[in-house]
């Protein structure tokens, strides 16, 4: 599902029901599933998903929104998600220039990469702050467990972004919106 705000109505609704969606899994399934201390964050599974050829201002927005809102729906210190999701939708929105969602091998690298990242990061701040006691198992079991439960939540995401048309690659839209299909632009292809 590509991200651009200004697109027609019928964009905006499927970016309004996913968003709902992840709040209603998030409050619903997230508490009720520990695998081995790793549970699921949907709130990281919809910044990274929306932001496979997002653009990355409105990223930073929907990162932070969703890292506030986990951070708050937890027991885990407030603002630490928050920040993480803000920079990782930032980056993974940078990154992801000229890829199209979907299941794409650059996207599925791009979304592996962002939530071990994002998990490890956690978990090793977690520790840090003097919430996790153990740093082996904050971050060797619990963050890669989370990981895993992480990248299963991002699948269905993906799938429904795989039918857009939209995306950054030949003839879509950029980050400000030029066309790079037409002659005008021709130097930014």
């Amino acid at each position: 599902m590509a991200l651009e705000l200004n697109n027609s109505g019928r964009t905006r609704s499927a970016l309004i029901a996913t968003i709902a969606a992840c709040a209603v899994l998030h409050l619903a399934i997230a508490p009720q599933v520990s695998l081995f201390g790793g549970r699921f964050n949907f709130m990281l599974a919809l910044t990274v998903s929306l932001a496979i050829s997002g653009d990355s201002r409105s990223l930073v927005y929907i990162g932070f929104f969703s890292g506030l809102f986990y951070d708050l729906t937890t027991s885990s210190p407030i603002g630490f998600m928050a920040l993480l999701l803000a920079i990782t939708g930032y980056a993974v929105a940078l990154m992801s220039r000229g890829l199209s969602s979907g299941f794409g091998m650059e996207t599925i690298r791009a979304v592996v990469l962002a939530v071990v990242v994002v998990n490890v990061v956690y978990a090793l701040g977690l520790f840090l702050m003097g919430v996790e006691t153990n740093l082996l198992l904050s971050i060797g079991v619990e963050g890669m467990v989370s990981s895993v439960l992480d990248l299963l939540a991002c699948v269905p995401f993906l799938m429904l972004g795989g039918r857009s048309s939209g995306g950054h690659g030949k003839g879509g839209r950029g980050a400000r919106g030029l066309s790079y299909a037409g002659k005008r632009y021709k130097s930014l292809r």
